[in-house]
């Protein structure tokens, strides 16, 4: 019906009432009949929802208050009540002891049971579930299986001089595929699946990381700022590697009812600075993803043929020597020499950072260039927003400037001088109702701004006019070819 969640509870609540009042007897009580169609009916959309099992699924971690070390709950045979570690058993470093930091506290439920529940929530909406949630609609099935299809066809048509469409992209077109020797965008039969990952750590010590398909958006967690990312990372991660090594069965979609064999993969990751520096295992002074440009001191370098690229497969062993060293200090050695860290992406196998980390339109070209251009290019701050505009000139002309220091020229005298400079500053002064262009706009403003200058020129002696214009007496003066003041 196109309505608000907000709205259908509404509905639903009319509902509750209609159905209620209808099954009321004027003699007596409803019966037992009625009252358990009332006691079955849901009061709201959610509730519905719940009934017909239509929420998203989700796998509620448990987080370590300290670390941020993630713990999936495990379930006991035929049961849905989850279980989970009591205390973690993360190492923070790799020469520190065992974390130990109690995971759980003891609340009462519902039916004043005390139970154990996770001190710290981590709610993960599955990606496999989710991805099925689009498949379940013929309409986007077919839009992601034509589009992958389309460009299959065109992949040797010219790339465009200005891509316009992520379709339009050379990436996408060479991208490899889980199987050796092929390409990713070549189906054959089966379900290619690309999307695109957005953090955004636009608070201090909170991000947000999304997993967007090139359709549509979709949220999946909320992390923290810190290295500590990559816990939260895993869960998805760990999804993603799935899906590309052994492929991912659907039994049923809304195209193929016998069922469909999927393989997903992150094409983009689309990040701010300090989101790429924590995700992707980069150090802020590497600031560029793609070359090996280093420390501030080489930004806005515009020798782009020296710039030399990053070799991936170097990036790649650094990390995992950053995963595997016994001590801190080793650590630290690595990243500051190499600028990088251990990053849960690396489980993925063609993940390349050179190519798949691109730049963030918001923060990078609106908040960062347009920004910069504005505010100390063309310097619109809001301080100079708040003073008055200077007045335009109508036209410039090199006046000869007298001094008003030493001997005057023509044993002018000071009083003369003044009114020389007046005349000056007289005729160069712009009109009322003329636009930018030299033409009128305002015909009543004009002529009672040429009615003024007139009477304030005509104040003037010939004397102070002969010497402000060069010793001639009468010339004819245009004025952005509108009026001619004759003296």
């Amino acid at each position: 019906m196109s309505v608000s969640r907000r709205d259908g509870d509404l509905i639903m609540g009319l509902i509750n009432i209609i159905l209620f009042l209808a099954f009321q007897r004027s003699n007596g009580p409803m019966d037992a009949r009625h009252v358990d169609v009332i006691a079955q009916m849901p009061q709201n959309i959610r509730a519905a929802l719940s009934k017909f099992d239509l929420d998203s699924w989700v796998v509620v971690y448990a987080v370590c208050p300290v670390c941020h070390c993630t713990y999936k709950p495990r379930y006991d045979e035929g049961s849905t009540y989850p279980i989970y570690n009591e205390f973690c058993t993360n190492r923070p470093e790799p020469e520190s002891d065992i974390c130990g930091e109690s995971l759980l506290c003891c609340i009462d439920d519902d039916n004043g049971h005390h139970v154990m529940k996770p001190i710290k929530l981590f709610i993960y909406h599955d990606f496999h579930d989710y991805l099925a949630s689009l498949l379940s609609r013929a309409d986007l099935e077919e839009a992601m299986d034509k589009s992958w299809d389309e460009l299959m066809r065109t992949r040797d048509d010219p790339i465009p001089e200005y891509v316009e469409d992520v379709w339009e992209a050379e990436f996408l077109r060479t991208f490899e595929g889980p199987s050796l020797g092929t390409i990713f965008i070549d189906r054959q039969g089966e379900g290619r699946y690309g999307f695109t990952l957005n953090i955004n750590f636009g608070c201090e010590h909170v991000g947000r990381l999304l997993l967007v398909d090139l359709y549509r958006w979709h949220v999946l967690i909320y992390p923290p700022s810190t290295t500590q990312l990559n816990h939260y990372a895993k869960p998805v991660i760990d999804a993603l590697v799935e899906s590309w090594d052994n492929g991912v069965w659907y039994s049923h979609t809304s195209l193929h009812p016998h069922g469909k064999t999927t393989h997903s993969a992150v094409i983009a990751a689309v990040m701010d600075l300090p989101a790429a520096s924590q995700l992707t295992g980069h150090s802020n002074h590497f600031y560029c993803s793609a070359c090996q440009c280093f420390h501030r001191s080489t930004m806005g370098r515009t020798d782009h043929t020296q710039w030399v690229m990053h070799d991936v497969a170097k990036m790649r062993r650094n990390a995992e020597r950053w995963l595997h060293t016994s001590t801190s200090k080793e650590r630290e050695d690595i990243f500051k020499q190499h600028g990088t860290h251990w990053s849960e992406f690396w489980r993925l196998q063609y993940w390349d950072p050179t190519r798949q980390l691109v730049v963030d339109a918001m923060h990078c070209i609106l908040e960062g260039l347009a920004q910069q251009h504005f505010r100390f290019v063309l310097s619109l701050t809001s301080s100079s927003a708040a003073n008055e505009p200077l007045p335009q000139k109508a036209f410039s002309h090199n006046f000869t400037k007298i001094e008003h220091n030493g001997e005057f020229p023509n044993n002018m005298t000071l009083k003369e001088v003044k009114q020389v400079d007046a005349i000056h500053g007289l005729l160069t002064m712009s009109l009322e109702g003329v636009g930018d262009n030299g033409h009128v706009v305002d015909q009543e403003s004009f002529t009672e701004s040429l009615l003024s200058l007139t009477r304030r020129l005509s104040s003037k002696n010939l004397w102070e006019w002969a010497i402000a214009l060069h010793g001639r007496v009468l010339v004819h003066l245009v004025v952005k070819n509108l009026v001619v003041i004759r003296v």
